[in-house]
């Protein structure tokens, strides 16, 4: 049976490019979303104030990862009992088309409440659809990666993420400088969440010509899959379902500070216009989208956890220093600031993606990961606006955003202290014991 690391360079680069798709539509949505949220907050709620509007519109956004645990659950279980590759072609399909939806829905001005309900609907259908969709794609590529090359290719879904955001928050930017406010109220609002269903039938399409990975034929063939993987991870896997957790506190907490939060704060406490602030988010995004590749492909020479360590120690000793530049009201604090935190995020992002799922048995891989991944993010990723953001209200320091920051670094130092490392190390597909099948 082929290995993965029999994997020619042209099916390699048709499952990064399916599997990236889906992370590019996920967060495609996100940025049109963010961007399109005061629109949506009058078109689809009671009018009101332009505060209320826009918490409605946010209240509705955040829903969808509180949502995200329970997807991972249900997707992942898929994975485990019927195959990696299904859960993908489902996720992709119901993520787009729920997005699609949103730009269909009539407003709030012509069927009342159903619009609202309907809205909701479909953000809860994304929510469970975008916890199925990360795990199942980083699960994917590195059970069929060549061992040597896994974090190369896994950094390419965290390079799709930003692209992803990138084009839908471009998108948003490029309608409203050409249509005026009015058309854009009415229907412009509506064409990039329509717009993204060709992206994502384009990824359905190349995710149905990929084959499943090794790992789960190899299983599949020795009649070795778990039945109930939900009841087993936390039988066979509580220590990796931990280190998972405390990592990506920090990769999303980090993550959702730096894209979320920190184009928010530039506008309202460093006086950025919209246009400077969407301009220094988007070139930052763009130089952390080439930087994490790099930083994939150097630690599958030089191992995960010294990224992993560098990123989150670096954090503790600069994040203060960082944050204090940002608010210095230095013209130049915001681009640096984002920078630097920029650089901080990609040296993470880039090497746990390929740390994190072969700490976990085959058997429960999927189901464990995206688990331990969606709450996590549920919690320090949709949750970071808000506790930065509360906790600021409570002493007025400026220096919350480096202080939660600093806080999820120290979570994911202590895993990375205990957790193994995974570079240069195959995945087992060898016929095992049960029991220890998915040991590396």
């Amino acid at each position: 049976m082929a290995t993965a690391d029999e994997s020619t360079d042209a099916s390699m680069k048709k499952a990064t490019i399916a599997t990236a798709m889906g992370n590019l539509v996920e967060w495609y949505e996100y940025g049109v979303y963010s961007y399109t949220a005061g629109i949506i907050g009058a078109q689809f709620f009671p009018q009101s104030s332009n505060t209320a509007t826009f918490l409605y519109a946010f209240a509705v956004f955040a829903l969808s990862f509180f949502l995200r645990p329970l997807g991972g659950m249900i997707f992942g279980s898929i994975g485990d009992r019927l195959g990696r590759k299904k859960i993908l072609t489902i996720t992709i399909v119901l993520m787009s088309a729920s997005t699609a939806a949103i730009g269909i829905i009539p407003t709030y001005g012509s069927i009342g409440l159903t619009a609202t309900f309907l809205l909701i609907l479909m953000r809860m259908l994304q929510g469970l659809a975008a916890g199925g969709e990360y795990g199942g794609a980083t699960v994917f590529m590195n059970e069929s990666a060549p061992h040597r090359r896994r974090g190369l290719f896994t950094s390419f879904l965290e390079s799709g993420v930003l692209l992803g955001y990138t084009i839908g928050a471009g998108f948003v930017a490029c309608l409203t400088f050409f249509l005026n406010p009015d058309d854009m109220s009415a229907w412009g609002w509506r064409i990039p969440f329509i717009c993204s269903l060709p992206l994502a039938l384009t990824g359905m399409y190349l995710r149905t010509k990929l084959d499943d990975t090794p790992v789960y034929t190899q299983m599949r063939d020795n009649h070795a899959l778990s039945q109930t993987p939900l009841r087993e991870m936390f039988q066979t896997a509580r220590k990796p379902l931990l280190i998972a957790f405390c990592c990506v506190s920090f990769a999303n907490g980090a993550y959702y500070t730096l894209l979320t939060y920190l184009p928010s704060y530039f506008e309202t406490e460093i006086g950025l216009s919209a246009g400077e602030s969407l301009t220094v988010t988007m070139v930052g995004m763009i130089f952390m989208m080439l930087l994490i590749p790099i930083v994939g492909m150097l630690s599958d020479r030089f191992g995960r956890k010294l990224f992993m360590m560098s990123a989150t120690v670096l954090t503790m000793l600069t994040a203060i220093s960082i944050i204090s530049f940002v608010s210095s009201g230095s013209p130049a604090g915001p681009i640096v600031g984002f920078l630097s935190l920029g650089i901080l995020v990609s040296l993470f992002v880039g090497a746990h993606p390929s740390a994190l799922p072969p700490l976990f048995p085959n058997r429960v891989r999927n189901s464990a990961y995206a688990f331990s991944y969606n709450v996590s993010t549920a919690i320090f990723g949709g949750g970071a606006p808000f506790i930065i953001t509360s906790l600021k209200s409570l002493n007025g320091s400026p220096l919350m955003p480096a202080f939660f920051l600093m806080f999820t670094a120290i979570v994911a130092i202590i895993a990375i202290v205990i957790m193994p490392e995974t570079a240069k190390q195959r995945i087992n597909t060898e016929k095992t014991d049960n029991k220890k099948l998915g040991q590396i």
